[in-house]
């Protein structure tokens, strides 16, 4: 009996995809359960999932997940948004919201390398006022006490000065000088204490180039923090020691502190 062409096609097609269907079995056997990636329908599966999402669904669900302050999930969405779909309309905005979804997340570290990475892919975006104020808040929120070295204020310092300095008629310029005053209230808390240390040691040559800094650099912020006055004392008594002449340093001195 001859079979006719389109019946030929038919069974060739059946039996190309047996061995196919085969293959997707084995493969989701292996951790990857291709067969029902793209066979769903047929197996009864339900909607899916989010690798199949447009741009614009992974952005608005990312956008009402923050909303709802759900950063972990929403950092999810951005950041499969920005790798699924790089040359999207929508790729900036996972980019900037990445760093806000770490930011809020409290993770500022990572935050600060998010924002920064912003700002080099799009110097001219609109939004960089925002982005390199929260950089200099993310480097700001990473501090923790006056005695630790004050490394996250100073590069909280520089972020806000490129704002003031590159925007000055920004919103965020306005943000970031406030933010520099409390930079430079940190940076004397910090030197103040260090200073006072020496001074009690009698290491007078020691605590003297500290406290003359914060006096000479940051006499607002001296003031503000009530320190002023014992900085005078202090540096009145440091001169009349380092005019006997310096003597040897001591151990805190050749250790570095």
């Amino acid at each position: 009996m001859r079979i006719s062409s389109n019946e030929a096609g038919k069974v060739f097609r059946r039996l190309f995809c047996i061995p196919l269907v085969i293959v997707f079995l084995v493969a989701g056997g292996c951790g990857t359960n291709l067969a029902e990636f793209y066979f769903e329908d047929l197996f009864g599966k339900g909607p899916s999932s989010t690798v199949d999402k447009t741009a614009e669904q992974l952005a608005v669900e990312g956008m009402q997940k923050m909303q709802k302050k759900d950063y972990g999930d929403a950092l999810k969405d951005f950041r499969k948004l920005k790798e699924n779909y790089p040359y999207s309309k929508y790729a900036a905005l996972a980019e900037l919201k990445i760093g806000d979804a770490l930011f809020y997340d409290k993770k500022y570290g990572e935050a600060a390398i998010a924002y920064e990475e912003f700002a080099r892919l799009h110097p001219r975006n609109e939004v960089i006022p925002y982005v390199l104020y929260q950089v200099g808040m993310s480097h700001f929120l990473s501090f923790s006490t006056p005695d630790r070295d004050p490394e996250e204020t100073r590069l909280a310092m520089e972020a806000f000065a490129r704002v003031i300095q590159g925007y000055p008629d920004s919103e965020y310029a306005s943000r970031a000088r406030k933010q520099m005053f409390e930079c430079q209230k940190r940076i004397v808390a910090h030197e103040y204490n260090v200073g006072k240390f020496y001074y009690r040691l009698e290491e007078y040559h020691a605590a003297m180039p500290r406290l003359e800094k914060i006096q000479k650099e940051y006499p607002k912020a001296l003031k503000e923090l009530g320190y002023e006055k014992d900085v005078e004392k202090m540096l009145a008594r440091c001169e009349k020691e380092c005019a006997k002449g310096e003597k040897k340093p001591s151990i805190w001195v050749r250790l570095g502190f």
